[in-house]
């Protein structure tokens, strides 16, 4: 019966697909729950869209769905027919070292994990390309699976040159240190990456050498003690300043998680906090915080350690293993085993870590007598920061007129953008558009996005661009990193956070737009007038971009509707300049729709020629699609006056653009 209702499900989705056209085909494989029946929906995609654009990520997802049904055969098949699709040697390093290097994490394949690396190194040496060290690590790594130590510590010495600060490269070198039998070299290792922040299965391995190094239990402490103030104060005795400050509340977490000087920890960790203000970065809020409650639940003040760790719930990241896990056993401790749970499962979000998921288990059976439904549970808790509702904005205060700008940088090929992408869209839900103006900038990271343009990538690369997602609130507040759908309420609340700090600003300009639309034409008039007592910096410009409120594309990474996109901008990424007088200016712009449109035509038609156009991508094939004309009905004007020293953001405004006028 069960078999029969698998075909009846498989022959169903065979029909499903056949019947679409290639986009909404393979969202619709690629969303299907159950492994076994996404699997076959990806294989019956390949099958019926043999020329799909789309062919990449069906042979990604199906990669991980054979390992984890223990297919390596097919596994290893769907990699090579994966890297077949990039044209260049250059372009398949990446995916290469990618699929060697989960190969190697999962200890299976071992044999095809090697092949992959060796060809990537090759084709990395020959290319002089900067994955190079990258790769290298890789292929160390494969040999220490393969029980190759002294090849893999050989190599790893040529990899960390460059990555010495790396906790994952100095770590690895560790591990084949003590694998060449060096144990006390090894231990000393291990010490440095776990001070630059290796994670927990690496401290883990730190005490049980300790323990086979020094029987007696004594004797073991003084040696643990030793080597971790050695390494400790190896790094932050060279520091001074705020440095000083940051290295050693960043050390005073270590110390806490293996019990070692906490009064010290607790006084370097406090010095920290105290040093925080309304303004300071949300990382150092929540690492400072972080850092402290850690000492003070070492050190038994559960209930001072519990307060100091909701009070950065909302906006700590999902990949931050140890903070879930001092949350819940925190509240594990004060008799909170639900509580425990659901902070467990927030740690489970985007990874599964032995320790959370044992502490998710035990805290479970716990809450509820046993760990029936543990999944469906964490399914939902999954669920729910995928798809949530934002509310509606409240200020706290009486607004003082301040237009804050969001500003985010993504990639329609991106996978770790689509949890950003989707925190974007619940932010426009959230504030009104006289509290807070949305630009999305496409760029073509980590592959090609025919909404990118010369003009977002210059704007990318004025803020230093580092990898998409980037956000950038207000000109000064940055914040790299996004995920999966599941992390898109977490990013939501983060980036809210960012947002609110300046929601009290008295803005040093005040700003307003008249727009005129006709003859397929747009005219912008923004009227600037200091506020009292303000004065417009030296290098102060005024941006103003045409946006269409939403474009239907379907990259890689599933995203099917851009909000807010930026199609131009008048004067480029650096604006037009703003003279420190009068006090009140009028600064007029003109966006002719066929320019803006013939421009975008062109992008699409020779995107290796543009300046957007990234080096490291040596081959394009064709777009998936060409998003090239706007939808008239669909546009708005965001504009903005930015101190281009500081990148501080004075003022923004939004503004929909009205329907043409009649030429009557």
């Amino acid at each position: 019966m069960k078999h029969a209702l698998l075909a009846a499900v498989f022959a169903l989705l065979a029909q499903s697909i056949h019947a679409q056209s290639d986009t909404a085909a393979y969202r619709a494989a690629s969303e299907v729950s159950d492994a076994t029946s996404k699997m076959h929906a990806l294989e019956q995609f390949l099958e019926g869209y043999p020329g799909s654009a789309f062919k990449n990520g069906a042979y990604r997802l199906l990669f991980s769905l054979y390992l984890d049904q223990g297919n390596v055969a097919s596994a290893t098949s769907a990699a090579s027919h994966y890297v077949e699709l990039f044209g260049s040697d250059d372009s398949r390093i990446g995916p290469y070292n990618q699929f060697a290097y989960e190969l190697a994490t999962r200890n299976t394949g071992l044999d095809s994990a090697l092949v992959f690396a060796t060809r990537a190194e090759a084709m990395a040496r020959a290319g002089g390309s900067s994955m190079l060290g990258a790769v290298e690590d890789t292929r160390a790594f494969v040999l220490y699976r393969l029980g190759e130590f002294v090849q893999a510590e050989q190599l790893q010495r040529e990899a960390i040159r460059g990555h010495e600060s790396d906790p994952e490269y100095v770590g690895h070198l560790a591990l084949y240190e003590h694998g060449t039998g060096k144990r006390r070299e090894a231990l000393a290792t291990l010490s440095r990456a776990l001070y630059l922040g290796a994670d927990v299965e690496m401290r883990s391995r730190f005490t049980e050498w300790i323990s086979e190094e020094e029987l007696e239990s004594a004797r073991a402490e003084a040696l643990k003690d030793s080597l971790i103030m050695a390494t400790v104060h190896a790094y932050v005795d060279t520091l001074s300043g705020q440095r000083a400050i940051e290295a050693k509340c960043s050390a005073a977490g270590l110390l806490a998680a293996l019990s070692i000087e906490l009064p010290t920890a607790q006084r370097w960790a406090e010095a920290a906090v105290a040093t925080l203000t309304d303004q300071s970065s949300p990382d150092n809020v929540v690492s400072f915080k972080e850092n402290l409650a850690l000492v003070l639940v070492a050190r038994g003040e559960d209930q001072h350690g519990l307060s100091l760790l909701r009070s950065i719930q909302q906006i700590v990241s999902p990949w931050e293993n140890d903070y879930w896990l001092a949350l819940g056993k925190t509240y594990e401790k004060i008799g909170s085993p639900q509580s425990a749970v659901e902070a467990y499962m927030q740690g489970l979000l985007v990874s599964s870590p032995k320790d959370l998921r044992q502490a998710l288990e035990g805290a479970y059976a716990k809450a509820h007598g046993s760990t029936s439904g543990l999944d469906a549970d964490l399914e939902a808790t999954k669920k729910d920061g995928a798809a949530f509702d934002p509310g509606r904005y409240a200020p706290a205060g009486t607004p003082k007129g301040k237009v804050i700008l969001a500003e985010l940088f993504t990639g329609a090929e991106c996978g770790p953008c689509v949890g950003s992408d989707v925190a974007f869209d619940r932010l426009g839900e959230y504030y009104p558009r006289p509290a807070l103006a949305i630009l999305e900038y496409h760029v073509h990271i980590p592959g090609p996005d025919p909404l990118t343009t010369n003009e977002s990538w210059d704007r990318y690369r004025l803020y230093g661009g580092e990898g998409t997602p980037t956000v950038v609130i207000d000109g000064s507040e940055k914040m790299l990193g996004g995920g999966p759908r599941v992390v898109a309420h977490n990013r939501f609340n983060l980036y809210r956070y960012a947002i609110e700090k300046h929601t009290a600003d008295k803005p040093a300009v005040l700003l307003s737009l008249s727009i005129a639309n006709r003859h397929e034409e747009i005219s912008v008039d923004a009227h600037l007038e200091l506020a009292q007592g303000a004065a417009v910096p030296q290098g102060a410009a005024l941006h103003v971009a045409l946006v269409e409120r939403s474009v239907d594309y379907t990259g890689g990474n599933g995203i099917a509707r851009h909000a807010f996109v930026v199609r131009a901008l008048s004067g480029g990424a650096s604006g037009t300049p703003v003279a420190p007088t009068p006090r009140t200016q009028l600064i007029k712009q003109t966006f002719k729709l066929a320019e803006v449109e013939s421009q975008i035509h062109k992008l699409l038609d020779d995107p290796r020629g543009q300046v957007s156009w990234p080096k490291r991508l040596k081959t394009f094939g064709a777009w998936r699609a060409r998003p090239e004309r706007i939808d008239r009905s669909n546009m708005a004007i965001v504009a903005w006056v930015q101190d281009m020293k500081t990148n501080a953001v004075l003022q923004a405004a939004y503004q929909d653009v009205p329907l043409a006028m009649s030429s009557k």
